[in-house]
């Protein structure tokens, strides 16, 4: 059984669901909004061979018997508590826990591959934490400052020639220039009420890299915006990543705890390769359609294979 963590409403979960399908695999949908009222769960956490089920639309899936896992949309788990009443809004917290930290746990003990695991996930949402783990393994990354303190971003903006961008922390909104007159403007002020990532801006050509264990695929995204998915006629074009680069992806993925990804690297008009972000669950269907690569197939032959020795 191959579990997709997602529905048949987001377009890359069916295009994977419907292709595993037709290779003959079973497969079945893990849609988080149906937990716990229409999904239920089942675990005997102190068995060694990982007794337990999801029972889904009333059949089981055993834990046990699960080969592998496409992480491509949580939705969340909704928990539906009526009033707002302090006694109300501390029962929406207590189930909120409780269901997250069995489902979890339960993901945690999953022995089997995943695409991508819920530690990657988890590290996806620290995405300043993931500079920091490869600047530390000699990966190019780009100059970052988080901060909410207004007086260090004139001194950052300086150092860094001027050329410095910002966006949100975790991600989930365009990337935007700094100017002197955001700088100087009253909006600065409001930069206390929560921390902004500001970055040196790498002048030069974006490159999006698919890595699906050990295969790679790179294509130059040729666009006329500061962030090129803003862009939606960029060119794409397919390109050969030096080799110490090709490594440096790799490297990325095991310090990420990824299976799967899609690196954003900015190579600048020096030629000089900066990682920017590595994501966990990228999209993938308008890539693989302009640039010609199975990036499909080879998510496919990975989950179909599953876990060698697993189970």
């Amino acid at each position: 059984m191959i579990l997709i963590i997602g529905s048949n409403e987001e377009d890359h979960c069916k295009y994977i669901h419907d292709m595993l399908q037709q290779r003959g695999e079973a497969v079945e949908y893990l849609d988080t909004r149906k937990i716990p009222l229409e999904t239920l769960l089942c675990w005997c956490a102190s068995q060694k061979d990982n007794a337990g089920y999801f029972k889904i639309n009333g059949q089981k899936i055993l834990f046990n018997k699960i080969k592998s896992v496409y992480w491509r949309w949580n939705y969340g788990i909704p928990v539906n508590v009526e009033g707002n009443s302090p006694e109300a809004q501390h029962l929406a917290h207590m189930l909120d826990r409780e269901i997250n930290s069995a489902v979890d746990s339960i993901f945690s003990s999953l022995n089997c591959l995943w695409l991508n695991s819920y530690k990657a996930i988890k590290l996806h949402m620290l995405k300043p934490y993931q500079l920091f783990l490869m600047a530390q393994n000699n990966i190019r990354v780009p100059r970052t400052l988080v901060t909410n303190d207004k007086d260090i971003v004139m001194d950052f903006f300086r150092k860094n020639d001027e050329k410095v961008i910002f966006k949100p922390v975790r991600g989930g909104a365009s990337t935007e220039k700094l100017t002197k007159e955001h700088i100087l403007s009253d909006k600065m002020s409001d930069l206390i009420t929560s921390p902004v990532q500001f970055q040196e801006m790498i002048e030069g050509v974006d490159i999006r890299v698919y890595c699906i264990k050990d295969k790679i695929f790179a294509a130059e995204i040729r666009a006329n915006t500061l962030d090129f998915r803003d862009d939606v006629k960029a060119q794409i074009v397919p390109v050969e990543l030096p080799q110490e680069v090709q490594k440096d992806c790799l490297k990325t993925m095991e310090l990420l705890d990824l299976k799967y990804t899609g690196i954003d690297i900015r190579q600048s008009v020096n030629g000089e390769y900066v990682f920017i972000e590595a994501n966990p669950a990228p999209m993938f269907i308008h890539f693989e359609r302009m640039s010609g690569y199975p990036i499909s197939q080879t998510l496919c032959d990975a989950l179909a294979e599953g876990l060698v020795g697993a189970n």
